[in-house]
């Protein structure tokens, strides 16, 4: 009777045991499934931040490579030009060197016709043939006069020869590197034509997809910010001998966007615009509103290649898109002066200046300091 009591017991206690610890494990278990799903998704999302990288800095990399195959290409085409000048030259020279090798060769062949017709001439009978001293040293200076000519004849025809022989090798050589230069110039307009196409994939993802329109409107605001939280932190600039207090228009140009608020063309979103557009051609000179101090000069997001200048007072000028800055941090300039040329680097579908004026760092309308 006891022995059965005791398997009783035994029997309760492991049901009470598994009862109580199955569901411990259970639980543990999905707490695991969970997690680890968790952390999947945080490595994909790890992942996809990686390989998205946001619109200006995307702008800027494809903008460096179309910088750098442009470079080349100019450097190509200045080479291509030279070379095509030298091949004229060179033509030239052989032209010339050639109607000399005739002429000489002429005068050579008729002197040695002349000689073999008439004989060779004694020098001595010459010499002795003299009536007296005065005409011995006249006959002596003219047969020096022959030999001389002979020999200089001779030579001349013969470096003509040797000229016309280079001459030829440098056309060769040159028309090959003309083949070269050319391949090259076609290839690297074609990776010029491939950067483009990039640039412009990303520029209508900006337009036309709402996700990436607002992300690449958020960036140019939080760089707005940026600019603004720099020239208020910039030594606070007095006016000196540049600034004269009056701006002028930076490019003479039509305002094809005011500033202000304006309307998403596709998505009907608001949106500040910070400056006004002014249209323009593609490397025209743009010119400082008035005289200042370069307080930056870089690539600035969504602005592209941006120069900014304090003119003392608060009063700061932004220029943006540009294709090429002609001016450095630091650097004086005067009114009127060219700091850069018209572009349509960053968030830009075409070539323009995007010009802004800023009292105390916060952007104001341009029209009420323009004349």
């Amino acid at each position: 009777m006891k022995k059965w009591a005791r398997w009783i017991a035994i029997t309760l206690a492991a049901l009470f045991l598994l009862t109580s610890v199955l569901p411990v494990l259970a639980n543990e278990q999905e707490l695991q499934d969970v997690q680890r799903r968790m952390q999947q998704q945080q490595n994909k999302a790890a992942q996809a931040q990686q390989q998205i990288n946001s619109v200006s800095e995307q702008l800027r990399t494809i903008q460096g490579d179309l910088d750098g195959a442009l470079a080349e290409y100019n450097a190509i085409q200045a080479k291509l030009s030279r070379t095509e000048e030298q091949i004229e030259v060179n033509t030239e020279s052989m032209k010339k060197a050639e109607k000399n090798l005739a002429e000489r060769s002429g005068v050579l062949n008729k002197r040695m016709r002349d000689i073999y017709k008439n004989g060779q001439v004694s020098y001595l009978d010459v010499l002795f043939g003299a009536n007296d001293f005065g005409d011995f040293t006249t006959r002596m200076e003219l047969l020096k006069r022959v030999l001389n000519q002979d020999v200089v004849l001779i030579s001349k025809v013969k470096a003509e020869r040797e000229l016309i022989l280079q001459k030829k090798a440098e056309l060769e050589q040159d028309k090959a590197s003309i083949l070269e230069l050319k391949q090259s110039a076609a290839q690297k307009k074609k990776l010029i034509e491939t950067r483009k196409d990039e640039r412009e994939a990303v520029l209508d993802s900006a337009i036309n997809e709402k996700d990436t329109a607002d992300r690449a409107y958020k960036e140019l605001m939080e760089t707005s910010r940026r600019i603004e939280q720099m020239i208020r932190n910039s030594k606070p600039g007095s006016k000196g001998a540049e600034a004269t207090g009056a701006l002028v228009w930076p490019y003479n140009g039509p305002i094809t966007s005011p500033f202000g608020w304006r309307t998403h063309p596709i998505f009907g979103t608001q949106t500040f615009h910070t400056g006004i557009d002014i249209g323009a051609d593609h490397g025209d000179p743009v010119v400082a509103a008035d005289g200042g101090v370069v307080i930056y000069a870089d690539w600035m997001g969504g602005y592209g290649k941006a120069v900014i200048i304090d003119h003392g007072g608060g009063i700061s000028t932004l220029y943006a898109h540009n294709s090429q800055l002609m001016v450095s941090e630091g650097q004086r300039v005067q009114k009127g002066q060219t700091i850069s040329l018209i572009g349509t680097t960053g968030y830009s579908t075409g070539p323009h200046l995007h010009f802004e004026v800023r009292q105390n760092g916060s952007p104001t309308t341009p029209l009420s300091y323009l004349p």
